[in-house]
């Protein structure tokens, strides 16, 4: 690679020579401000430097160059280069291109060297560093894809969550909060268009962040072996378990996909969801319920009961995330049925009512309550899904009030559900409840 390496000193030196004495241009940012004493407010920052402008300038202005002409023809001449040089978004290697992928990795090249935008002089032994640095990922042919999840409707109190290896819960750094507060409106996102971030949604907000390493693999005419191959992020258990233990709509605002490396090409994309996530007071995430959740994350991996929960579960999810407390509580009652009843017939809301009260309750007091409360919350079902007057049932029992109590009793039991060593079976709930009432008069006599 010494040809290579020899262009390379060469265009390096005329892009320093260019920049030297040149004045960067600033361009306001929004930016988070967090006084001490003081919430976080956003504020307009109109000293920061255009870094990015200056990346583009580089990128376009190496075609004009004939160092750039000598560099890219090296590459092609590298027998190991012609392999490829480039690992897209799909994973995939990519060869010389003159005009597109030669120019992603020599830009990639230079912006490292001059330290994104940081350092413009020149330096050789920084030079060899960063060459030393090309050659070393060159070989490895590996980029570093990185999945950024904003989640609503949570902060953080902790530094970190961690989920495994690959996945990790941090609080929003100033560099993203500026990035979704600031967005780049010339290349529009995936989906249904791009919302303005919330600027009041500032104050440590909880990202969830996936990191995984890819090797380039030779581009394949099979697309099932392409659609295998695409990095994919699943977060599914880990916002479940944030759900679960913080009884809080949490969702994923959006995603943004970036790959981190000098074979990477292009800075990356961000893909909207298709309605945007309910608003609600903010839940906070400190030690203890961070220890929860790891417990309940591992729990929805591991438990005997995750197929008799999979369905409860999915609808209690769904009725978290409703407008409605109507479509709320009738969701909640498909997730209760599914667990409690298993598709048996009779009198629903009874039978529903004891086994909840059964399986719940701590006291004789507390299972009548929790039977009192499940009854009235059937009885709101029964008038919802039959179109039927509610006048009389509201003043005695609000819906609101209904659906948030058959809620978090059906929480509290899909999370006792998946606690149990053993396979739950909601039959045998009743026979229990007779046992023990059975005992009670026993030991009375």
């Amino acid at each position: 690679m010494e040809p290579l390496k020899t262009a390379l000193r060469s265009l390096t030196r005329r892009i320093c020579r260019e920049l030297e004495g040149q004045a960067i241009p600033k361009r306001p940012v929004w930016t988070v401000v967090n006084p001490p004493g003081a919430a976080p407010h956003v504020a307009l920052d109109v000293e920061r430097l255009a870094l990015s402008d200056l990346h583009v300038s580089i990128s376009i202005g190496l075609l004009r160059l004939p160092e750039y002409e000598v560099a890219a023809e090296a590459v092609e001449n590298d027998p190991e280069l012609r392999e490829g040089i480039i690992v897209d978004a799909g994973g995939f290697l990519r060869k010389p291109e003159r005009d597109n992928l030669t120019r992603a990795l020599l830009t990639n090249f230079l912006w490292r060297y001059l330290r994104e935008g940081v350092r413009l002089d020149w330096d050789e032994t920084r030079f060899a560093e960063t060459f030393n640095e090309l050659r070393d990922e060159l070989h490895r042919k590996t980029v570093v894809f990185h999945t950024t999840l904003p989640l609503s409707n949570i902060k953080m109190d902790i530094a970190a969550l961690d989920f495994g290896d690959e996945l990790k819960l941090l609080p929003a750094s100033i560099e993203e909060l500026e990035r979704w507060i600031n967005p780049d409106r010339s290349l529009p996102p995936l989906g249904a268009g791009l919302p303005q971030w919330n600027t009041h949604y500032v104050d440590r907000p909880a990202v969830l962040h996936a990191r995984q390493t890819v090797v380039g693999q030779p581009p394949s005419t099979d697309l099932h072996a392409v659609l295998g191959q695409l990095p994919r992020v699943n977060a599914d258990h880990a916002i479940t378990a944030l759900r679960l233990v913080m009884h809080a709509p949490i969702s994923i605002i959006f995603q943004e996909h970036n790959s981190e490396g000098l074979m990477a090409f292009g800075g990356g994309g961000t893909t909207w969801g298709w309605s945007p996530p309910l608003l609600s007071p903010l839940a906070t995430l400190d030690q203890e319920k961070a220890t929860q959740v790891i417990r309940v994350w591992q729990l929805l991996q591991t438990s005997p009961n995750i197929d008799n929960v999979r369905l409860p579960l999915r609808r209690w999810e769904s009725s978290l995330l409703r407008v409605s407390y109507e479509d709320r509580l009738i969701d909640a009652w498909v997730s209760l049925e599914a667990l409690l009843l298993g598709g048996q017939e009779g009198e629903l809301s009874y039978r529903a009512a004891v086994r909840l009260a059964e399986f719940l309750g701590t006291s004789g007091d507390n299972r009548k309550a929790i039977y009192d409360a499940t009854r009235i919350s059937y009885r709101w079902r029964s008038t919802i899904v039959h179109a039927l007057s509610s006048k009389k049932l509201a003043r005695r029992y609000p819906l609101r009030e209904s659906v948030q109590l058959t809620t978090e009793h059906l929480r509290l039991a899909l999370l006792k559900a998946l606690e149990l060593p053993e396979r739950f079976d909601p039959n045998k709930l009743e026979s229990e409840l007779l046992s023990r009432d059975a005992e009670a008069s026993r030991k009375l006599l």
